[in-house]
């Protein structure tokens, strides 16, 4: 079943953007509809949660509570320290680094940072990565940027909305540095459930699959998430659903979390990456390891 979607233009927007606007409604599949100096609240009223304004920023969601445009985020800043020669732990858990360096789970500050922390033109070989839940898209676009050259980072989102904002992002947005431009046109984005994907008959075709089932129950007080609160897919990483990823993955399953009591219960050969301080981290299941 489709789901409409209605793309309405800015309250200021010129003829130049509603063309644009509508070009890219049509596009999509979604109708474009007159905006007649309709409010936010009104449009809600007729729409729903079913509409995106478009704007100079793109298409974005907006709501009385706020609006949600394409954005890098903290992935701007993530990648101006991979350019200083930082290391960025995702790019380390999606790589397996540990696994490889025979380095301990209890390991988890960010040692030997520079050379090793970013992979391009040198001899790590490329993988293929599916960001499960792609969201707002920023660890997918430093994967992008940060994995060794020939890596390819596809990504998946089930909310139809959130999907077609980061596929424009991804597709539209232009940096001021032609790198970054060019790491976010190489993500391919599609919009689907991650429990589709697992539970289908379809062979092993990523190295690695990513979860961020953080962005599933986002801390309540984020204002970043005020306004697609109410389109988010809440849907829990069960461990059945793991087990099924690691069937599913040719090397290892990464997970982002804050807590992963529960996630070493389940499985005790987990390794962890993460910052001594830091409120997050990430753990990886090796396909190998579990599969013994």
């Amino acid at each position: 079943m489709t789901h409409m979607i209605y793309v309405v233009p800015s309250l200021k927007a010129k003829e130049k953007l509603q063309s644009e606007g509508k070009a890219w409604a049509e596009s999509q599949g979604f109708t474009y509809v007159l905006r007649h100096q309709r409010t936010i609240q009104d449009l809600t009223d007729e729409y729903g949660e079913d509409f995106l304004v478009y704007s100079s920023r793109g298409p974005q969601i907006d709501r009385p509570e706020g609006s949600h445009f394409f954005s890098l985020n903290m992935a701007e800043l993530r990648i101006q320290n991979l350019r200083k020669g930082q290391c960025d732990h995702l790019l380390e858990a999606l790589m397996g680094m540990k696994e490889r360096e025979g380095r301990t789970p209890e390991s988890l500050s960010c040692e030997g940072e520079g050379d090793r922390s970013r992979w391009k033109g040198s001899s790590e070989p490329p993988i293929t990565v599916l960001d499960c839940t792609c969201g707002f898209g920023a660890d997918a676009a430093v994967a992008s940027f940060g994995l060794p050259a020939g890596a390819r980072v596809d990504a998946l989102e089930v909310s139809p909305l959130l999907e077609a904002v980061t596929s424009w992002g991804f597709s539209h947005f232009v940096h001021k540095k032609d790198d970054v431009t060019a790491a976010l046109r190489r993500i391919s984005l599609r919009r689907g459930d991650y429990r589709d994907y697992l539970l289908s008959d379809e062979e092993p075709v990523y190295d690695v699959l990513y979860f961020d089932p953080m962005f599933q129950r986002p801390v309540e007080a984020s204002c970043q998430f005020q306004p697609v609160r109410a389109i988010m897919e809440h849907g829990g990483l069960t461990r059945d659903l793991i087990e099924r990823a690691l069937q599913k993955a040719r090397r290892r399953v990464v997970i982002k979390e804050r807590d992963f009591r529960q996630l070493c219960r389940d499985f005790p050969e987990v390794t962890l990456y993460g910052g001594k301080y830091s409120r997050i981290g990430y753990a990886v299941l090796e396909c190998d390891s579990w599969k013994k």
